[in-house]
């Protein structure tokens, strides 16, 4: 028969990195992992698209985007936290390889020119990919707008939209006791925030209309970039791991907006662009994204919700 002490001190496990599981360290620590998943994602694509030969530039990225697949079906029916790993993991995979990768194939075969201002600065352009992804932006609206009508979507941008224009009681209450497959959320999360935001940048600086050096281009930058500040800080708010995740998906999403506009303006080096040049701040970055990601799978869960155990 146990005794009282053990029955008092069994049931509690100690987590070394419980500091790390709390807000607003929990939030820091998924804005780092998403910040260089998309440094790592810019090396990636730049891989695929530049320097792998035919035809393995196809193959390598088909395969990998099946690989994404595959996370995101693994990661239905986990918990919480999880779940929204391998959905979001997925859907890097698979934006970064079927999209990222052949959007320039795909310009090619339709005969899209770039678009390049008159002085021939070719980072205040768009290339056909851009382009194809920018005339795509009326699509992905009404993506949204369909899916803002379905009353059971938790995404907190288009519950804000919904409010605003006045179609709450219209749509109706959320089904009582619904839970979402997170898996599932979370993937599309990424797609359609890549989607909608790489829209928004190609237009806010397409050279045929306001071009980068304008000032209504600047007051769009200067807005779009404190949207994704305040949802940075909103992210380091989130106190529940699973749904810090999600809500880091737009978040990071948004706020990448920052550093490429200041490449745009050739303020930022892009080093990841180029990690044959800069192998040791690549590895680093490397590291880091595995050991946040690790670190967020760890995470102790509750069984009896499916959601990251309280710690205090």
């Amino acid at each position: 028969m146990s005794s009282p002490a053990a029955t008092l001190t069994t049931p509690q496990t100690t987590d070394r990195f419980a500091a790390l599981r709390r807000a607003p360290v929990l939030g820091l620590l998924i804005v780092t992992m998403m910040f260089c998943e998309k440094m790592l994602a810019h090396t990636y694509t730049g891989i695929t698209i530049y320097v792998l030969p035919e035809p393995w530039k196809y193959v390598v990225p088909g395969l990998i985007g099946c690989f994404g697949v595959w996370l995101v079906l693994r990661g239905m029916g986990k918990d919480e936290v999880k779940g929204s790993m391998l959905g979001y993991l997925g859907a890097v995979l698979v934006w970064m390889s079927w999209f990222e990768s052949y959007n320039p194939t795909m310009a090619r075969l339709a005969q899209i020119p770039a678009a390049i201002p008159e002085t021939g600065n070719v980072m205040a352009g768009l290339l056909g990919e851009h382009i194809f992804l920018e005339m795509s932006g009326l699509y992905c609206i009404v993506l949204m707008f369909f899916l803002m009508l379905n009353k059971d979507v938790r995404c907190r941008m288009l519950l804000w939209v919904r409010r605003r224009i006045g179609l709450a009681d219209t749509v109706g209450k959320p089904t009582q006791g619904y839970r979402p497959n997170v898996a599932r959320v979370a993937a599309f999360e990424y797609f359609a925030v890549t989607w909608f935001m790489y829209a928004l940048m190609t237009t806010i600086i397409d050279p045929r209309l306001f071009g980068l050096y304008h000032p209504v281009t600047y007051s769009l930058c200067a807005l779009v970039s404190l949207w994704g500040l305040y949802l940075l800080y909103k992210c380091t708010q989130q106190r529940e791991a699973g749904l810090a995740i999600r809500y880091g998906i737009g978040a990071v999403g948004v706020a990448w907006f920052i550093p490429e506009t200041f490449a745009f303006y050739e303020v930022l080096y892009e080093f990841y662009l180029r990690a044959d040049q800069h192998p040791i701040a690549m590895t680093v970055v490397l590291l880091l994204y595995i050991f946040c990601i690790r670190l967020l799978w760890t995470t102790p869960i509750d069984e009896r919700t499916g959601r990251a155990r309280a710690t205090r």
